[in-house]
C-alpha cells in the first residue's frame, strides 16, 4: 500500500471544525530519517495549542499551520531507512518525539530523524511507550533544575494529574522527597497512588497563599506570577516552569530570579532536545519500575478529533492516546 491515512487540518480552529481524516501518499525517508509504521501516539498539550493557535503554538506560524499533521510522540515498527542511519535497522520497535522534526504522528507512517529515536523496551507495549516521550522529558529536564533533591526537601508538582505531572510526581518521589501535587479535585486519587505524599485541589485552595514553602516547585501550567511562586517557595527554592501562556513563561524568563533574588530563589523553564540518550534512559526507569505510563483514554485514528477535543477539555488523567488499528 503506497497511501496511509492521516489525521489533517490547514487552518486553526476546534477540532471538531478543522481536523479530517484524508488518504495521502505514504513518506519516503530522506538522509538521516527512518519510516515508521505508527502503532500509537499519545497526545500532548503541544497538539491542542497548535490545532487551536494559541499564541504559544503558533509562534512561529502566525496564520497558518506550519505542517498538515499533528502528533509528536510515537511508538511503532522501522518500515524502511533512509541514507545515513546507522543506528537502526528495519524491523525495530521504537519509539520518539517528533517535534525536532515535522511532527506527523497522527498517520499510519511518518518519517522521523532517528537520532529522536530510541529502541522500545519490548516490556513496554506500543501504547505505554508512546505515553512516554514528550511528558517524560519535560519532567526529566524540570528536575535537573534542582540537582541533589532527596529526602527531607519538599516538592510541589503543579498539573499533577496530567502526562508530564505525574511522571514528575514519580520522578520526585524516587529521590526520597516528599510531594505535594496539585490539580483538579478529581485527578486527587491519582495523583496520590503515583506517589505524591498530599494533594491540593487548586479549584478550592490556592497552594502560594498556604503558608507552607516547598525547596522545588514544578509548576506544569504556568498557575503563578512570579510573586506567587516567591511566596510558595523557600529560602533557596528553586521553581521548574514546564508550560503556561506566552506571557507567563516570559515573565519568569525576565523577572524571575530577580524577584527571589534576596530569598536565593531561582526561577527557570524546563527545555529539552529529544534524543535518543534521554528516551534510552526514560525506557530504563520504565522497565525499572520508577515510573509507569498513566493511560487515560484510547481513540482509533478516526476518532481524532475526539482524542484532542479530550485533552482541551483539561478532564484527562495521564496520556490520551491514538491507535492505528487498520
Amino acid at each position: 500500500m503506497t497511501t496511509m491515512r492521516a489525521l489533517v487540518y490547514d487552518r486553526y480552529g476546534p477540532p471538531e471544525q478543522v481536523l479530517r481524516l484524508e488518504q495521502m501518499p505514504r513518506p519516503q525517508p530522506g538522509p538521516g530519517e527512518v519510516l515508521v509504521r505508527v502503532h500509537a501516539a499519545s497526545v500532548n498539550s503541544w497538539d491542542w495549542d497548535r490545532l487551536v493557535g494559541r499564541p504559544l503554538g503558533r509562534i512561529d506560524a502566525p496564520f497558518r499551520p506550519p505542517f498538515r499533521i499533528l502528533g509528536a510522540d510515537i511508538a511503532g515498527i522501522v518500515e524502511a531507512i533512509g541514507p545515513d542511519v546507522t543506528t537502526l535497522a528495519i524491523g525495530d520497535a521504537v519509539f520518539g518525539d517528533l517535534t525536532a522534526g515535522k511532527w506527523g504522528g497522527f498517520a499510519d507512517y511518518v518519517c522521523a530523524p532517528a537520532r529522536t529515536l530510541a529502541l522500545k523496551p519490548e516490556t513496554l507495549s506500543f501504547q505505554h511507550a508512546a505515553a512516554l516521550p514528550q511528558a517524560g522529558l519535560l519532567a526529566h529536564e524540570a528536575l535537573k533544575l534542582r540537582p541533589g533533591l532527596g529526602a527531607g526537601q519538599r516538592v510541589l508538582v503543579v498539573g499533577a494529574g496530567g502526562g508530564a505531572g505525574l511522571f514528575a510526581v514519580q520522578m520526585a518521589r524516587a529521590t526520597g522527597a516528599a510531594v505535594t501535587g496539585v490539580d483538579r479535585g478529581l485527578k486527587g486519587p491519582a495523583v496520590l497512588a503515583h506517589g505524591a505524599d498530599h494533594f491540593i485541589d487548586h479549584q478550592r485552595d490556592d497552594f502560594s497563599r498556604s503558608g507552607a514553602r516547598y525547596d522545588f516547585v514544578i509548576d506544569m501550567v504556568g498557575s503563578q506570577t512570579v510573586f506567587g511562586y516567591r511566596r510558595a517557595l523557600a529560602e533557596g527554592g528553586t521553581l521548574a516552569l514546564v508550560g503556561g501562556s506566552l506571557g507567563r513563561i516570559l515573565q519568569v524568563v525576565a523577572l524571575g530570579n530577580l524577584v527571589g533574588r534576596a530569598r536565593q530563589q531561582r526561577m527557570g523553564l524546563a527545555i529539552y532536545q529529544p534524543k535518543t540518550a534521554d528516551l534510552d534512559h526514560l525506557a530504563a526507569l520504565a522497565t525499572a519500575g520508577v515510573i509507569t505510563p498513566v493511560i487515560d483514554s484510547v481513540f482509533p485514528l478516526e476518532q481524532g478529533a475526539a482524542a484532542l477535543r479530550r485533552i482541551g477539555g483539561g478532564d484527562h488523567v495521564g496520556k490520551i492516546i491514538v491507535e492505528m488499528t487498520a
